[in-house]
C-alpha cells in the first residue's frame, strides 16, 4: 500500500510541477485561473489558498475585476481559458477513545477532483460567470454555479451594487466554508447551516458531500480609497435551502443579510442573519406545520503580523416544543449556540525565516445544545509547499462531548493528510 501511495505522489507532484510551469506565474500559490486571466500572483488576492484578502474580496464582489482596470477583453479574445482543476488526495486515520480496534477507521482515496471555471465577459466585464464541477466519491456534482450582473449603480468595476443568481456560497466575505484553510468543517457550517454549504450524507465529516445554497442576492462594497480607510460589505436575498433531515425539510425560501465593515488595515467585524422557513410535520402547533428558524451570527478578524485571529459566536433556535418533550429531544430541533476560535500563522512578512513555504493553525470550535451534551472540536493543522501550486496538509482533531450533526457521539480522535495540486 505504500508504495501505491509514494508512486501516486510522484505522479501527481510531476504532473502538476509541468502544468504548472507551463500555465503559472512562479509566485502564485493556489488555483491560478484568475492569476492567468489578471497576470498577478494567486498571493495577490489569498492570505493562503483559499483563504481571501481584502484584495481577494474586492477582487470577487467586483465579479473578478480590479478596481483599477479599465478594459476587459472581450470572451473571443480572452488570451486564457478561464478554466482550472484541483486534484486532492486524502488520508485519514480515526479512533474513538475508550475502545479497542473496533473503534478504528481508516481510509485513503482521491478525495475530490474539481474543474472551476470563472471570468468577467465583456468589454466591460458587466456579466461575471463562475462554476465548479466536482467528481468525488464516485459521483459528479455541480458545486457552486452562478452569474452576476456589475455595476448596477457606481463606477464601472467597484462594485457598489451588483445582482447574484444562481448556486453559490452564504456566508460572511471573509469566513465561509469556502475559505476554509483548516480543512476540518465548522461547527456553524455543518450543525447550524449558517457559514455556507451544508453536509449530506457520509458516515464522518471528510464523506460528506457539500451542498449549496440556490438564489438570488444583491450585493455591494464601498471599498476605502486609503489603506487605512473604511471599506463596507453587504448581501440580502432570498434561497431555497437544501434538505435538514427526513423529518423537517425546507420548503418556502429563506431570506438572509450579512454586513461587514474593515479598518485600520487590520480589523474585520462582521454579522450574518438567516430565516429558514422548515415544513414539519412534527409540529402541530404550526398552521400548516410551517415555522420559520432564526439564525444570527457575529465575528471579528485581526491580522496581527504573522498572526490571522478569528473569533465567532453563531446561533440557530430550534422548534417550538410540543410538551411531551418529544420534538426537544430531537436533533433537528434543538437551539444550538456556536462559539468558535481560530488562529493562523502565515511567516509570509517575517525576514529572519528563511523558508516561508508553511502555514500553522489552530481551531477550538464549541456547540451547546438544548437539552443535550455540548461538544467541543479542537483542530491543529501544518501546511508545507511542495510547489508553488502543489502543497501536503496535515491535521490533528479531538473530539469532545456529544453527537452533532452526524459526528460520534464519543471521544475520538481522527489525523488527516492531504494532497493538493492546483493548476
Amino acid at each position: 500500500m505504500r508504495r501505491y501511495v509514494l508512486l501516486l505522489t510522484i505522479l501527481l507532484s510531476i504532473l502538476t510541477s509541468c502544468l504548472t510551469e507551463l500555465f503559472a506565474p512562479s509566485e502564485a500559490e493556489a488555483i491560478p485561473a484568475f492569476s492567468r486571466q489578471t497576470g498577478e500572483s494567486c498571493s495577490t488576492c489569498h492570505v493562503a489558498y483559499p483563504k481571501l484578502n481584502q484584495t481577494g474580496q474586492n477582487f470577487r464582489t467586483n465579479g473578478f475585476r480590479f478596481p483599477e482596470d479599465k478594459e476587459w477583453q472581450d470572451v473571443q479574445d480572452l488570451k486564457h481559458v478561464p478554466l482550472s482543476a484541483e486534484i486532492e488526495v486524502e488520508a485519514e486515520y480515526t479512533k474513538t477513545r475508550g475502545t479497542g480496534a473496533s473503534g478504528q477507521e481508516s481510509l485513503l482515496k482521491i478525495d475530490e477532483v474539481e474543474l472551476l471555471a470563472g471570468a468577467p465577459l465583456g468589454k466591460e466585464g458587466r456579466f461575471s460567470g463562475y462554476g465548479v464541477l466536482s467528481f468525488a466519491e464516485g459521483n459528479v456534482s455541480v458545486g457552486q454555479a452562478y452569474g452576476q450582473v456589475n455595476d448596477l449603480l457606481g463606477e464601472k468595476g467597484h462594485g457598489l451594487l451588483n445582482v447574484k443568481v444562481g448556486q453559490f456560497d452564504i456566508a460572511l466575505p471573509f469566513l465561509s466554508s469556502t475559505q476554509r484553510v483548516i480543512k476540518q468543517r465548522y461547527f456553524a457550517q455543518e450543525a447550524l447551516g449558517i457559514l455556507g454549504a451544508r453536509r449530506q450524507g457520509g458516515s464522518t465529516d471528510s464523506e460528506a458531500v457539500e451542498l449549496y445554497n440556490t438564489g438570488v442576492e444583491i450585493n455591494g462594497q464601498l471599498v476605502a480609497k486609503e489603506a487605512d480607510g473604511i471599506t463596507h460589505r453587504y448581501a440580502i436575498g432570498l434561497y431555497q435551502p437544501k434538505s435538514l433531515v427526513n423529518g423537517n425539510h425546507l420548503g418556502f425560501p429563506g431570506l438572509y443579510a450579512t454586513y461587514s465593515i474593515h479598518f485600520w488595515e487590520r480589523f474585520t467585524i462582521g454579522a450574518i442573519y438567516k430565516r429558514d422557513v422548515v415544513n414539519s410535520a412534527l409540529d402541530p402547533f404550526t398552521p400548516e406545520g410551517k415555522k420559520g428558524v432564526d439564525k444570527w451570527g457575529v465575528a471579528a478578524e485581526v491580522k496581527l503580523g504573522p498572526f490571522l485571529a478569528t473569533a465567532g459566536y453563531f446561533r440557530s433556535d430550534g422548534l417550538p416544543s410540543t410538551g411531551d418533550g418529544a420534538l426537544s429531544n430531537a436533533t433537528h430541533n434543538r437551539a444550538l449556540q456556536n462559539y468558535m476560535a481560530e488562529v493562523l500563522f502565515i511567516p509570509h512578512d517575517i525576514p529572519f525565516i528563511p523558508n516561508k513555504k508553511f502555514v500553522l493553525g489552530g481551531r477550538f470550535d464549541h456547540i451547546d445544545q438544548e437539552l443535550a451534551q455540548s461538544s467541543s472540536r479542537t483542530t491543529f493543522m501544518g501546511r508545507y509547499y511542495i510547489l508553488p501550486s502543489v502543497f501536503v496538509q496535515a491535521e490533528w482533531r479531538v473530539h469532545d462531548g456529544g453527537s452533532v450533526a452526524g459526528t460520534s457521539g464519543q471521544d475520538s480522535y481522527a489525523a488527516r493528510g492531504f494532497l493538493v495540486a492546483a493548476f
